[in-house]
């Protein structure tokens, strides 16, 4: 095919492909050529979407009959693997991608004949610069909304995620939820006597235990020095008092040893309430009050132990 300006169609900085209506392809420029390692005599006249046949065969004729009837260039969105030919990247200068990112432009190159021009722009860099971003905007995120030191949910999260959890509870059929207050026994003691450090480990190990007790759909939030709060989903009192006793149990058992030498056993007081629309008067605050008056009611009673709210 004869084509005006050979030169700059050779020269430019990205792919340009030639098609007639049928999407034949009539030039392939020289940077194809180095990208994909297809000479341009062995592709010539061969149908694009024959050649390469995970191209959207009816969204590019689509496309093409638009420019053609327009006269006017369009952008070929590519929402799925965002290249309209695969050409592999190197995993040295990219770790994100293993295909090149393309930009496609689609525009008419002569009406009359019905052809079109194709240009394709390689927009990886731009593409791993945005995702590393998205990456580390989730990281962000993440960190908003986790405790520093235990890694376990905070305070504010805990209270827009029991927000959705009371509103589904109430679209099914008010599904029953409930809430353990937890706070670990005699903790200024632990801190007083072996210091800060040690206090910290034993914060860690009652979050980790706590974890490993509660279901991937319930919560657990650290909300201050030695105080947590598990809001279980679609749990009643009865099985919700089960999982404080298993919690509970679990960090009775639990030893640590400091500096080779002390070995440190530490307990926890929890206070159960089921959220009641009624009794709470609508407001999850309320059932939190009620599951803490019973954990100073579990402290009053000689701690490690469980106590329902009345």
């Amino acid at each position: 095919m004869n084509i005006d300006n050979k030169t700059i169609f050779n020269t430019v900085n990205n792919g340009i492909i030639i098609l007639d209506e049928n999407l034949n392809i009539l030039a392939w420029n020289n940077w194809l050529e180095i990208f994909t390692k297809i000479k341009e005599k062995d592709i010539i006249n061969k149908n694009i979407c024959d050649y390469f046949p995970y191209i959207n065969e009816k969204k590019l004729k689509r496309k093409a009959k638009t420019v053609l009837v327009t006269n006017a260039p369009s952008f070929l969105s590519l929402n799925t693997n965002r290249f309209l030919i695969d050409i592999p990247v190197s995993n040295i200068t990219n770790t994100t991608f293993k295909s090149m990112q393309q930009d496609i432009t689609i525009l008419p190159y002569d009406i009359e004949k019905k052809h079109i021009c194709i240009y394709i722009y390689d927009n990886t860099l731009m593409c791993e610069i945005n995702h590393k971003l998205e990456e580390a905007n989730q990281e962000l995120i993440e960190m908003s909304h986790r405790d520093p030191l235990t890694h376990i949910f905070n305070r504010r999260y805990f209270a827009e995620q029991s927000k959705k959890i009371k509103a589904y509870s109430q679209r099914n059929n008010n599904l029953p939820f409930s809430l353990l207050t937890l706070d670990i026994d005699n903790f200024k003691k632990i801190n007083d006597t072996y210091g800060h450090l040690v206090g910290d480990e034993v914060i860690i190990t009652t979050a980790n235990l706590i974890n490993q007790e509660i279901r991937e759909s319930d919560i657990a939030a650290r909300f201050g020095g030695e105080e947590f709060v598990m809001l279980l989903q679609d749990c009643p009192i009865q099985d919700a008092v089960t999982v404080a006793e298993k919690v509970r149990q679990s960090i009775e058992k639990v030893s640590l040893t400091i500096n080779s030498n002390a070995i440190i056993k530490f307990t926890v007081s929890i206070g159960v309430a089921q959220f009641d629309q009624t009794l709470d008067d609508d407001n999850i605050e309320n059932t939190l009050a009620r599951s803490d008056t019973a954990l100073y009611e579990a402290k009053n009673k000689g701690r490690n132990r469980t106590v329902i709210s009345k």
